[in-house]
């Protein structure tokens, strides 16, 4: 499992640069193994982006399960 800090690089330099508009990208590009502890860690980081998260936590959990 990558480190957290490696997968925001995807959207931000840091987790303190990322965007709401980019915690799509970062979770689109978790494996199903790294997307929830990656979204709890940017949760912890970032609670500001916390519904936004979750949002897209959701939404990542039921794309995966349709598609596997």
């Amino acid at each position: 499992m990558r480190n957290p800090n490696f997968i925001i690089k995807t959207a931000a330099e840091s987790v303190t640069q990322l965007r709401r508009i980019d915690v799509e990208r970062v979770l689109d590009n978790c494996t199903s193994e790294e997307l929830q502890p990656t979204a709890a860690w940017i949760t912890e980081q970032r609670p500001d982006l916390a519904a936004k998260v979750e949002k897209e936590l959701n939404y990542q959990t039921e794309e995966r399960q349709v598609i596997a």
